[in-house]
């Protein structure tokens, strides 16, 4: 049991390294929800109890890929389970004409203005919280976590070629976002109504 305990680094060593990535996806994920330090404690002290019980196990051998792959798994659940609560409690009586107009060109604003890049920034953020969040979670780990595909693939729990189609349909969403067009669904049931 020493022995293998020597294998396994440190859970906090761990942590420290996963800490702001983590926070970072939970961020992206939840963004405006103010649950979102307490949902990464939580997501923390889960994998923490899943760590030590693999760190004892005698036939077990320390492989990071896999361990980071199963703290996303975990965050991935729990921020499944967050935004069910949200979306129920805004879906009842929520006006969404705000979230159908159109908004400025952020990529407009950003290009030889480094004055207004905080703003940009800030805005860029709130259009990614507009995509889906089954096609957002794929661009948030590949494009800005930057995990491997296989990784994101095993973090969502899909297969590759539904991979494939979220990070295409979410990349296209939010580029359109951060253009100020509207979202490629509601212009196609326009055309047809």
């Amino acid at each position: 049991m020493a022995k293998n305990a020597e294998r396994f680094p440190d859970l906090r060593e761990f942590i420290k390294e996963n800490d702001q990535r983590l926070y970072d996806f939970c961020h992206y994920m939840l963004y405006g929800s103010l649950a979102v330090d307490d949902l990464a404690l939580l997501i923390f002290r889960d994998f923490g109890d899943e760590y030590r019980k693999t760190a004892r196990r005698s036939d077990s051998v320390w492989e990071p890929v896999e361990m980071r792959i199963r703290l996303y798994q975990g965050a991935w659940e729990h921020i499944q389970r967050n935004l069910l609560a949200v979306q129920y409690s805004w879906t009842v009586g929520r006006d969404t004409r705000p979230l159908k107009t159109m908004d400025e060109d952020l990529i407009a604003a950003w290009q030889g203005k480094e004055k207004n890049s905080a703003r940009v920034e800030e805005g860029a953020t709130e259009r990614l919280a507009r995509v889906d969040a089954d096609l957002r979670a794929p661009v948030v780990l590949r494009d800005i976590l930057k995990f491997d595909d296989e990784e994101v693939v095993r973090i969502l729990g899909i297969r590759w070629g539904v991979y494939r189609h979220r990070l295409h349909r979410g990349r296209l969403e939010f580029r359109d976002g951060l253009r100020g067009r509207p979202a490629r669904l509601e212009l196609s049931k326009s055309a047809s109504a």
